[in-house]
């Protein structure tokens, strides 16, 4: 999976730890590396749940470990994409990564019509934002096709 960077070569996604504040490790951050000038940058789709979790955690947080992925449904189709395709040469990681979504999206909204129908308001609520996350992303905004 890849951008181009502002140098002109590839950016590869990586699922990186983010260190906040010296005592709070975030893990599975998706983010753009290149490796030609070392720049990185977060996936444009995830920045906002990154900036309200840090906001969250305040400005002097208590030593711990988050998984971001557990915060956010297109982190952790990415993760379980990255970790089950990891040595897979020929994957097509648009491809995967549009069929995986496209399940996922699926399955939240029969989880979101069953807690409707038992009247869970709290459960809707959580499965929505889950949606929310997973709305207006669309890989080829993104990733070009590419067997990398």
């Amino acid at each position: 999976m890849h951008k181009q960077c502002q140098c002109g070569k590839p950016m590869g996604l990586e699922l990186r730890k983010v260190i906040y504040a010296g005592k709070v490790e975030i893990l599975h951050v998706p983010v753009f590396s290149c490796s030609s000038c070392f720049s990185s940058e977060v996936l444009q789709h995830v920045t906002k749940d990154i900036k309200a979790l840090l906001q969250s955690l305040g400005s002097k947080p208590t030593a711990r470990r988050i998984f971001f992925s557990r915060n956010n449904e297109l982190a952790e189709i990415i993760r379980k994409l990255v970790l089950e395709e990891a040595d897979n040469p020929n994957v097509d990681w648009q491809s995967a990564l549009e069929e995986r979504m496209e399940l996922r999206i699926n399955l939240l909204l029969d989880l979101y019509r069953y807690a409707r129908s038992l009247g869970d308001e709290a459960w809707m609520n959580d499965v929505e934002k889950k949606l929310v996350q997973l709305s207006g992303f669309t890989s080829e905004s993104v990733f070009t096709n590419t067997k990398n």
